[in-house]
């Protein structure tokens, strides 16, 4: 008989309980300039609810993202911030051996990117973008040097390009340029990487090979 007596009050108990919580969060919270997150909207919430809150259009939240929970006393603050409006951005930064894509405009919006290009021969090391967020670009890349081959510098080392005859080759980053000796005997590879602009090249003599750095 007791056991029956204290499991009803309990269920009794819970039932206030949820319908104190349901009229303690009937009222949401006010966020000036934020409104709550489709993904967390109800039509009712109970004890344990947690909602998201998101900025309206042309502001920006400042801090973690503003977070409620209902209970029995009404909605407490999980996570607090604020909705602040946007700044908008001047010209993006120039590029070293690049250039942005588009015509440049003297102000942009929160939000908004613009792309970057490489000149010819040169590669891209990273996102070609940046952003504008809140009055600040966002977003970090280079442009990578090709390297630069001729016949006079060959020439003092005793090589030649091992598949072309051109007086003269460009290399991206990251290729392979590979020699052959015009006299003497080559010692290590004759087969060199560009690395941003700087190359080694073999050099061949009677009996040995010497590595110069090219750059």
């Amino acid at each position: 008989m007791k056991l029956s007596v204290i499991l009803l009050f309990l269920h009794l108990w819970g039932n206030v309980e949820m319908s104190s919580s349901q009229n303690a969060c009937a009222t949401l919270p006010d966020v000036p300039n934020g409104h709550i997150s489709e993904e967390t909207k109800n039509t009712e919430y109970q004890g344990g609810h947690v909602i998201h809150f998101t900025c309206d259009p042309g502001y920006t939240a400042s801090g973690p993202i503003i977070k409620y929970v209902c209970s029995s006393e009404g909605w407490l603050a999980v996570q607090q911030g604020t909705c602040s409006s946007t700044v908008n951005c001047a010209s993006p930064p120039p590029l070293a051996d690049g250039d942005v894509k588009y015509t440049l405009k003297s102000e942009y919006s929160h939000d908004e990117r613009v792309e970057y290009v490489c000149q010819s021969y040169y590669t891209m090391e990273g996102e070609p973008y940046r952003t504008c967020i809140n009055g600040e670009w966002i977003g970090q890349m280079r442009c990578l040097k090709p390297c630069t081959v001729n016949d006079d510098d060959m020439r003092q080392h005793n090589i030649a390009l091992k598949y072309a005859d051109h007086h003269k080759i460009y290399s991206v980053h990251n290729d392979y340029i590979e020699f052959r000796c015009t006299k003497g005997r080559p010692v290590g590879t004759m087969r060199q990487k560009c690395d941003d602009g700087v190359i080694l090249l073999p050099s061949c003599e009677g009996r040995r090979t010497v590595l110069q750095s090219l750059s």
